[in-house]
């Protein structure tokens, strides 16, 4: 698994942006409007960033790494605030902000992106990061797995 925890999340996050852009401008395959679009563009992408920032600021409250590119560098297990509701708040923000972003293009092919988005980060970002947490603090990180599901 050579990619693993070498692109930082942030950039995947800028690549799927453009990827959405370009499928839009050069392979929409059915363009798709709604009523209340630009509301339902600015909820995704207002609760993607609340959710994001509450995930750093978790880290930064309990002074740990948040470069998501060094998880063995962490000092303590993070599982207060929105970490009681998803492993990984900041790559469900990021993947909020892309979906508003799809919604507002409105080009069904840029749901092919946010799929990928999801697999791309989930095998080489997340499963490296949860690999090395276990290794870091075993036992109680096992049980935060059981208890805390690892998007939503």
């Amino acid at each position: 698994m050579k990619l693993s925890l070498k692109f930082p999340p942030v950039a995947q996050g800028i690549v799927a942006i453009l990827l959405i852009w370009l499928f839009d401008r050069y392979a929409p395959l059915y363009h798709i409007k709604f009523i209340y679009q630009s509301i339902v563009v600015w909820a995704l992408i207002g609760t993607g960033v609340i959710v994001a920032l509450s995930g750093i600021f978790a880290f930064i409250k309990l002074n740990t790494t948040v470069d998501p590119r060094c998880p063995e560098k962490a000092s303590k297990l993070v599982i207060i605030g929105i970490y009681k509701y998803s492993r990984n708040p900041m790559y469900l923000g990021l993947l909020l902000v892309i979906t508003g972003i799809a919604v507002y293009s409105g080009s069904l092919s840029s749901i092919f992106v946010v799929a990928s988005f999801v697999a791309f980060i989930t095998k080489y970002q997340i499963v490296p990061e949860e690999v090395a947490l276990q290794e870091i603090f075993g036992e109680s990180y096992a049980h935060y797995v059981q208890k805390v599901r690892r998007w939503l």
